[in-house]
């Protein structure tokens, strides 16, 4: 466990090492337009401000890892129901999070991001934005641990004290992620519940723009329910557009500042990048990721028929931690601790699929003959956002799950010179 925090640790510093490196380096030509001289060095001394809080928090996270770890931390957050004892472990961490992020995200908000005219949040909202999302947090994070200490404490008498063959333990892995996929949907809609109490939704109101876009629209098979604007303007400079997609349903969400500031060409390509995921067609890369999903259900199958393994597992935490209950956060971060190399491998495949599905929805925008609108789209809004334009190709391989604007532009760019000679 000290291993991998430190591992952690020397991660990121290095990590951040490699981006102030590549700051130095000049822009690429087809994206030097974007930051002219000095508002280049108006996001240098932008991400500067960030310096300090970031190593804070680095190092902050490092110490209390290893205080967690060292202490008798765990110890203190014992109790005999377990359901008690994750509630205790998770209030504790909240509210030392709290404690840390209140403040410097406050310093963030209305110091760095009021200097560079980013913010337009009033302190009021700010308040309650970071009170909704720790309390809607803390909520989720519990209705996921408590279903975790539901299994943990009734599977010995669904398995007859782990006495079960490979089909009874096929079976019960089967309503166990029927279970997960029902709390997991359940998590979905209170994040969207959070969405709704920290902006305003209303409906595109009929007219030319909502005609155009249902005329798009046409070109998929599925149906998009509501086209709605919502209020970024009041707290930020960012101009978004997406896809909201929950089971069957699916909605457009548009920022206000966009439809005000950007032109309605520049609105066209960037809703015809989200009906482009609409019209994404299963590849290979999905069909892998499923197939990974079914070997993931094979592990738990057999983690389950073999449970004496895991047992003896969680009694080597039990007694290194000197605990006399199992404390099933302690358990649960400590297995996730020894799935990071798994883990880290699986978001490189998923940033890879992520990125060549953005990829494609781009292109459906150039193919509309919105390729220019689109990179224009691109360049103001990284302006106005003041965004990394030219991350370290490392750390775009290992970290980013959207193209970096660079590359971005670059096939945009080779496409439309494509689609010409054609």
């Amino acid at each position: 466990m000290i291993i991998f925090s430190l591992g952690d640790f020397l991660y990121e510093m290095l990590s951040y090492a490699l981006i102030q490196h590549q700051r130095k380096k000049p822009l690429p030509s087809h994206v030097k337009d974007i930051y002219p001289e000095k508002r280049y060095q108006t996001f240098l001394a932008y991400k500067k401000e960030y310096r300090k809080i970031f190593i804070f928090n680095q190092i902050f996270e490092l110490c209390l890892q290893l205080f967690c770890i060292l202490s008798p931390f765990y110890t203190w957050m014992q109790d005999a129901n377990p359901y008690i004892c994750v509630c205790k472990t998770l209030l504790t961490f909240t509210i030392i999070e709290c404690i840390i992020d209140m403040p410097t995200s406050y310093y963030s908000t209305f110091t760095i991001e009021e200097k560079y005219g980013l913010n337009h949040q009033t302190k009021k909202d700010f308040f309650k934005d970071f009170c909704i999302q720790k309390i809607t947090g803390f909520i989720m994070l519990m209705i996921l641990l408590s279903f975790l200490v539901w299994i943990g404490t009734h599977l010995g008498t669904w398995t007859n004290n782990f006495s079960i063959s490979l089909l009874h333990a096929f079976l019960i892995c089967a309503l166990l992620v029927a279970a997960g996929f029902i709390i997991m949907m359940t998590l979905s809609l209170i994040s969207l519940f959070t969405m709704r109490l920290q902006y305003t939704f209303t409906e595109l109101e009929d007219g030319a723009l909502r005609q155009q876009i249902l005329s798009f629209l046409k070109e998929s098979k599925k149906k998009v329910h509501h086209i709605k604007v919502y209020d970024e303007s009041k707290k930020s400079n960012s101009k978004n557009a997406f896809l909201l997609k929950f089971l069957g349903y699916r909605e457009f969400g548009i920022a206000d500042n966009f439809l005000e500031e950007n032109s309605q060409e520049e609105l066209y390509a960037v809703l015809l990048h989200e009906i482009g995921h609409l019209k994404h067609k299963k590849n290979i890369w999905n069909y892998t990721g499923y197939a990974l999903a079914i070997f993931l259900f094979f592990c738990l199958v057999y983690l389950v028929y073999h449970a004496s393994v895991f047992l003896t597992f969680n009694t080597m935490i039990n007694t290194d931690f000197h605990l006399a209950y199992t404390n099933y956060y302690l358990t649960c971060s400590i297995v996730l601790t020894f799935c990071k190399p798994f883990l880290f491998l699986w978001q490189l495949f998923r940033n890879y699929v992520s990125c060549q599905e953005e990829q494609e929805a781009d292109f459906n925008s150039v193919d509309h003959g919105y390729g220019s609108a689109l990179i224009q789209t691109f360049k103001k809004l990284s302006s106005d956002e003041l965004i990394d334009i030219n991350p370290h190709p490392l750390i775009e391989l290992l970290e980013y799950d959207h193209p970096g604007m660079n590359k971005r532009i670059s096939y945009i760019l080779e496409r439309m010179k494509k689609n010409e000679a054609f």
